[in-house]
């Protein structure tokens, strides 16, 4: 008989638990990781690594750099702000992270930290221009108009072409209201480089608060062909084409810029409102549903979803955003009116009548709220006061059909 030598046990099978192979954990092995995820895109993971990495070395000033620029970008602004700050203890004179600081409460707008900062870090480097342009930033931003204006002065003595501050300058006379002044420095601007598109697009902006539509939409035209992908021109230039009533081109316009900025809350408002123009009710539902996850507490987005809601007939949820909307802005016309109209839809003409006189002690101008008011005092009987209402609704807007039918139809 056979002998079998193998024990028992080796008929068996059997299962070894395996280690996990670990790499050394060092500094340069994170910090490099780090560097390879950021330049692939994968923030959270360049961040993970880099706070590794941080955690190993404590006097690595540049870990601390890489660190906050990335959770920056990505909105994480306070813990940014904390990393800048210990790069600036491991290291006082270095003007890029005083710069960075600055930049993370400035993006948090506290103006005054982001001055301050940027203040004390130009007495470290006075021809830091990029430096001295952002404090004058935040300067205009605090309305320091004066100062922001020390602040170009101080480039252009030294540099005259600096095309950064020349156009700063025209911004910043445009917002102290010197509208004529700021036309001429951005128009100096675009004579210097006419390839410079934010010379163009503020310009652009000079013209629409003067009045001068058509030249701002040449303006805005000529900045986006030499910048097709920047939202701001986008925006402007479908903004100021809605003015002139190209409701089509404007809505193309914005809807590229919200492709490229799809937080754009400016544009989610305007795009949304042409969409309530052209019919187009639920697309404008879904931009001033994006534009209240962006702010929560934004009237106008309230206020269009209230309209629409009135138009469809669904006037409790109509009068609930009203409410909001009019607790956050009792003073605006505008909401006042749509809630007058949204209670004269539900039969509660005593509270309509409330806010329609509400709106027009706000803007005594408004056609619709003088036609509103004349139907609740013909509901009332008191027929001389509806005619007299409806009178002043047709000398606000003389082609107003409404108001011309109901007089036609009362007037004795």
């Amino acid at each position: 008989m056979e002998q079998n030598l193998c024990p028992p046990e080796a008929n068996r099978t059997k299962v070894i638990p395996l280690q996990p192979f670990r790499r050394t954990q060092n500094f340069d092995s994170h910090y490099e990781s780090g560097r390879q995820y950021r330049e692939q895109g994968r923030l959270d993971l360049a961040i993970r690594e880099w706070q590794r990495a941080a955690a190993l070395d404590k006097t690595h000033m540049e870990v601390r750099l890489d660190l906050g620029v990335v959770m920056a970008e990505k909105g994480m602004l306070e813990p940014a702000a904390q990393c800048f700050k210990s790069a600036i203890e491991l290291d006082p004179t270095c003007t890029e992270a005083h710069y960075y600081l600055g930049l993370a409460y400035f993006q948090q707008d506290d103006m005054e930290k982001a001055a301050k900062v940027w203040s004390n870090a130009l007495r470290l480097d006075p021809e830091d221009w990029e430096l001295r342009l952002s404090l004058a930033e935040a300067y205009i931003e605090l309305g320091k108009h004066a100062k922001a204006l020390r602040q170009i002065d101080r480039i252009l003595k030294v540099q005259p072409y600096h095309l950064d501050a020349l156009n700063l300058r025209g911004v910043i006379y445009l917002h102290s209201g010197d509208l004529n002044r700021a036309r001429q420095e951005l128009k100096d601007c675009v004579q210097i480089d006419p390839n410079f598109p934010r010379s163009r697009m503020n310009l652009g902006v000079v013209y629409m608060h003067q009045g001068f539509t058509d030249m701002a939409i040449l303006e805005f035209r000529r900045a986006y062909r030499l910048s097709p992908t920047n939202p701001d021109i986008l925006y402007n230039l479908g903004h100021s084409l809605s003015h002139r009533g190209h409701y089509d081109e404007a809505r193309g316009f914005l809807t590229k810029a919200l492709e490229f900025d799809p937080q754009l809350l400016e544009g989610l408002l305007l795009l949304g409102a042409l969409e309530v123009r052209a019919g187009l009710c639920e697309q404008a539902r879904d931009r001033f549903a994006k534009a209240l996850e962006i702010d929560p507490q934004e009237p106008e987005a309230l206020g269009a979803l209230a309209h629409i809601h009135i138009s469809s007939g669904q006037l409790e949820p109509a009068r609930q955003f009203l409410d909001q909307a009019l607790k956050l802005n009792p003073e605006h016309p505008g909401l006042q009116l749509l809630q007058a109209k949204a209670y004269y839809a539900m039969k509660k003409n005593s509270k309509a009548l409330s806010h329609v006189r509400r709106c027009l002690r706000l803007n005594p101008q408004q056609a619709e709220a003088q036609l509103l008011l004349g139907d609740l005092m013909l509901e009332r009987g008191l027929k001389p006061m509806a005619v007299q209402a409806w009178e002043a609704a047709l000398k606000l807007e003389p082609e107003y059909s409404q108001a011309q039918e109901r007089l036609a139809m009362h007037q004795s």
